[in-house]
């Protein structure tokens, strides 16, 4: 089992959290409970962040060998107006957090308080991403990989606000093998089926990022560059009905050439040569907006970087298929 961890480390998967589920966050109060803002580049609103946090253990002598628990111990929690407050556990050993409905455990305080989760729950949300356990007193826990944190934070009430027979509750523990149109058909509530729809399609958008970045080792497939910057692309858009998740209709492009691809200034054939469209470039040049050309150019390889593992090499049909679809010039 692994050893506790003191507040700042508790802190730092806070922030891994954040950084997975494509946020950035800025600390404003480093001491325990944490108070954080959370932002994404593109957008001026931030999230205000309060969040109480602390290590998910064993349940302890005389408790059920498959128990684990949450001591609030060190601080009483308490809910202020303004922030989303969050109250959670972090099981290392898993590398998962469980959350707990706030409203049922503020100003919560006795010699040694604590809350139960059981370990199958924080199991499954290892294995699928997420997972839901009835606490038996009408409180739902919430556990989650890291990635889903802002999700989490965004859906708090709602996510809190199941019940054991609740329809949706069952689908969130299958989130990994979920169809879209279970969501449409089988959730009445307009709330809970648009929550269980964003959390399931950032699934899918995280599963697919993983397995394209890492079948190309976090490289850029058409400059080689890494440093943390490398992104999944579709090759087939995902707009388009013929596109698909699978790892080989996918290639890791750096952000700048991940632009370049999806606005058809550059682009790579079924032999996997990469191409510059001339086309773009006279356009470009025309507007007065071909600068740094030749540093592009200078910067790009002959052919795209391939996987280690055949079986995730871009699939030439789908490679033909995307230069149709977004009508390729050379």
């Amino acid at each position: 089992m692994s050893a506790p961890l003191r507040k700042q480390d508790l802190l730092k998967r806070v922030l891994l959290g954040v950084d997975a589920s494509g946020w950035q966050a800025l600390v404003v109060h480093r001491s325990h409970p944490f108070d954080l803002r959370l932002f994404r580049c593109e957008d001026a609103d931030f999230i205000s962040l309060r969040i109480y946090i602390w290590n998910c253990t064993p349940g302890g002598r005389n408790r059920p060998v498959d128990e684990f628990r949450v001591q609030l111990t060190g601080t009483v929690p308490q809910a202020e107006r303004g922030e989303i407050t969050l109250l959670l556990g972090w099981h290392e050993g898993y590398g998962v957090f469980v959350g707990f409905d706030m409203r049922r455990h503020a100003g919560q305080a006795s010699a040694s308080p604590s809350i139960q989760v059981k370990e199958a729950s924080l199991l499954n949300a290892h294995n699928r991403a997420f997972s839901a356990y009835d606490r038996a007193n009408g409180e739902i826990a919430i556990c989650f990989r890291p990635e889903f944190l802002v999700e989490y934070c965004m859906n708090l009430a709602t996510l809190h606000g199941f019940t054991a027979d609740d329809e949706a509750l069952g689908m969130l523990n299958t989130i990994d093998t979920l169809n879209e149109r279970d969501v449409e058909t089988r959730i009445a509530s307009f709330e809970r089926r648009e929550v269980i729809a964003t959390i399931r399609k950032k699934y899918r958008e995280y599963d697919f990022r993983r397995r394209v970045v890492t079948a190309y080792a976090a490289t850029c497939a058409f400059c080689g560059v890494q440093l943390r910057l490398v992104e999944a692309a579709h090759i087939i858009p995902v707009a388009a009905d013929s596109s698909t998740d699978e790892t080989r209709n996918g290639v890791a492009l750096c952000a700048l050439h991940h632009r370049a691809y999806d606005q058809n200034l550059i682009s790579f054939d079924e032999a996997y040569r990469i191409e510059v469209s001339a086309t773009a470039i006279m356009r470009l040049s025309e507007s007065g907006l071909a600068g740094g050309l030749a540093a592009f150019r200078e910067g790009i390889k002959s052919a795209i970087v391939l996987p280690a593992d055949k079986r995730d090499y871009p699939a030439r049909q789908y490679v033909a298929k995307s230069r149709e679809i977004r009508q390729w010039q050379t």
